[in-house]
């Protein structure tokens, strides 16, 4: 009986492993990289042969010792759509491929940020059908281990349905691509939010690092689909407490009647850890009256703004709720219906829960509004608040790729090295901050790194870090060591220090950044040298008296914003203390003469040197600004 089960085991086991199979990402509606060799390649058992056809071309691999095979198919041009079988004891057929142009769109929100979540973002979803461009999710995994495939995700035909969801930067940068060349797209996203450089860098780079060098050698003997299901099920239990706790949703806090005299007083909108708020996580409520007049309740047409909130939130106007929102980074604007409000007094109520982020109102002063039919009613300023929740525990710790290094570089790089690819688009730093000035050996090293993987010097385009206030220099700095990447070949940078919103850190005019990386594409990877892909940048300069003649490189600047003084530059003397400088282009359209009354022989110059630098005035004629700059290194 023994032998009877052990023989049929046998049998079902090598029966199984007998089949052959793929990566996910080879599938229907894929796209193939054109001009390159058309690798295919899988798994099947061992000594077997595996046949494949394709675009009339047939070949056949042996299956290896260790259960692998491949293929390589001659380059070919941009076309479709073709099928493909792949087969041994069984066949897999694969529908609607493209030969055209594969993109790796990595990094971390900025890059995974929805297409429907953009400016204008349900209109772009709701057209975004383009038969030749497709789309590829990739699942967020971390792994202990470089893996040969993705644990989820495959091609999808570019469509609202399919869209949703999908990275708007990359979306838009793939639509202004296929728009221009009209050639098979294919998107590959593999972004995770609030990630750091270390989780997307390998081990050869990572191992070198004394602090990371113990996680990663545990990291390999770790579980992470079991890790990520404990850590779901302890977080879904903390947020239940918090709801069962919250004193303020049993008391029924937002009726109107409610007495809230004893209430602390807090100034909207705040972080709760700058209003020194406890606990942190958990459920605050905040309250405050307002008046209006018989004349704001005239129309329909009145809107609450309470910006953005750290993490979700129940709103309330006279006791009846108004809106919800579990979305931390997004506005929220919530229609208020004209019987809710009252002429004279009125109360609005806001239930907060934090689970685990910063806490708090995020937006500026001007979010919190009521814009009613006859003025726009601020809100900001002198609230009440209670904690719902005074003794909850602090939210279990969150498993989540910055305490992996190598983890995503793992289970979302990896994976794609056996194909080609035209080149990569990233959008990550925000999270390095704690580190920004290593940011640029690392950013240096990977893309170093990943090229090696990849066995080409594939075009590297980046997004420079927007402008965001309040950081303590750390984003200028980050945007310093971003640049350095610039040093390596084939690389572009889009600078986004126009298009950001100073206190926002997800600027929803994702177009922009795909309109001016595809700009760069085009430059580096389509060899279009004559386009300008970047405005002048700095070259060099010279000290002129009491003046520092500062010179550019790379076209003209427009001329219309620099006809006045054009703001953003700072100068320094000996004494390293840097003053605003009045600033002026001269006739050649490429220099430009900076000084101030307050040094009188300058030595050092800046631009645009600070977090959130106000107005940008240099641009060249298609709209694309000059980078911050300095020339002291202090």
């Amino acid at each position: 009986m023994k032998r009877i089960f052990s023989l049929l085991f046998l049998f079902l086991f090598s029966g199984a492993f007998a089949k052959v199979s793929l990566p996910k990402f080879f599938s229907d509606h894929m796209v193939l990289q054109r001009d390159a060799t058309i690798t295919v390649y899988g798994w099947a058992e061992a000594g077997k042969t595996v046949k494949v056809s394709f675009n009339n071309k047939n070949l056949e691999a042996k299956v290896n010792s260790n259960g692998e095979w491949s293929v390589d198919f001659p380059a070919e041009k941009a076309g479709g759509p073709f099928e493909m079988k792949v087969s041994e004891e069984n066949t897999i057929t694969f529908k609607d491929i493209y030969i055209g142009d594969v993109w790796f769109c990595s990094g971390q929100s900025n890059m995974g940020w929805k297409l429907e979540d953009a400016l204008n973002g349900k209109e772009e979803l709701a057209n975004a059908n383009y038969e030749k461009i497709k789309l590829l999710q990739v699942s967020r995994t971390m792994a202990g281990t470089p893996q040969k495939d993705i644990e989820k995700g495959q091609w999808e035909t570019c469509s609202p349905k399919s869209g949703e969801g999908f990275s708007a930067v990359a979306y838009f940068f793939g639509r202004e691509l296929f728009q221009k060349y009209n050639v098979p797209i294919g998107l590959i996203n593999s972004s995770w939010g609030g990630t750091n450089i270390e989780a997307w860098m390998s081990e050869d780079l990572m191992g070198k690092h004394a602090s990371a060098r113990k996680v990663i050698d545990e990291m390999k003997t770790m579980d992470f689909s079991d890790v990520m299901k404990t850590y779901k099920k302890e977080f879904k239990a903390w947020e239940e407490k918090a709801d069962r706790l919250d004193i303020g949703t049993t008391e029924k806090w937002h009726e109107k009647t409610y007495n809230t005299s004893s209430w602390k007083p807090i100034t909207l909108p705040v972080y709760w850890s700058k209003a020194k708020v406890t606990p942190n996580d958990g459920v605050i409520w905040v309250t405050r009256s307002f008046e209006l007049t018989s004349k704001d309740l005239t129309s329909d047409d009145i809107v609450l703004s309470i910006g953005r909130v750290d993490n979700e939130d129940i709103t309330y106007i006279n006791g009846i709720k108004v809106g919800e929102s579990t979305q931390k980074d997004l506005d929220r604007f919530y229609k208020v219906p004209k019987s809710v409000l009252v002429a004279g007094k009125n109360i609005i109520t806001i239930r907060v829960k934090n689970t685990g982020d910063i806490g708090g109102f995020r937006g500026d002063a001007n979010s919190l509004h009521l814009k009613t039919a006859s003025q726009k009613l601020s809100l900001a300023g002198e609230w009440k608040y209670e904690a719902g929740t005074k003794d909850i525990e602090e939210v279990p710790e969150r498993q989540h790729p910055t305490k992996y290094a190598t983890s995503l570089y793992n289970g979302m790089v990896a994976p794609f090295f056996g194909i080609k690819v035209k080149g990569i688009i990233w959008y990550q730093a925000e999270a390095n901050s704690k580190n920004a000035k290593e940011y640029a050996t690392m950013f240096k090293e990977m893309v170093t790194d990943w090229r090696k993987s990849w066995k080409s010097e594939v075009p590297f385009i980046f997004a420079q870090l927007p402008n965001y206030d309040n950081q303590n220099n750390r984003w200028i700095t980050l945007r310093e060591s971003q640049a350095k990447a610039l040093e390596l070949k084939n690389t572009g940078m889009a600078v986004l220090i126009d298009v950001g919103e100073n206190d926002n850190i997800h600027p929803i005019h994702k177009q922009v950044v795909g309109k001016r990386m595809a700009l760069i594409a085009e430059s580096i990877a389509y060899g279009e040298k004559e386009i300008l892909s970047s405005a002048p940048v700095f070259e060099n300069y010279k000290v002129d008296g009491n003046s520092i003649a500062v010179t550019f490189k790379g076209g003209k600047f427009a001329t219309e914003e620099t006809k006045s003084n054009i703001s953003g530059f700072m100068v320094a003397g000996s004494d390293k203390k840097f003053y605003p400088a009045t600033a002026f282009l001269q006739a050649d359209l490429n220099t430009i003469k900076v000084s101030s009354p307050e040094v009188s022989t300058p030595k050092e110059v800046r631009y645009l040197w600070a977090d959130a630098p106000g107005k940008v005035m240099l641009y060249n004629t298609d709209g694309l600004a000059t980078p911050p700059f300095r020339t002291d290194n202090w």
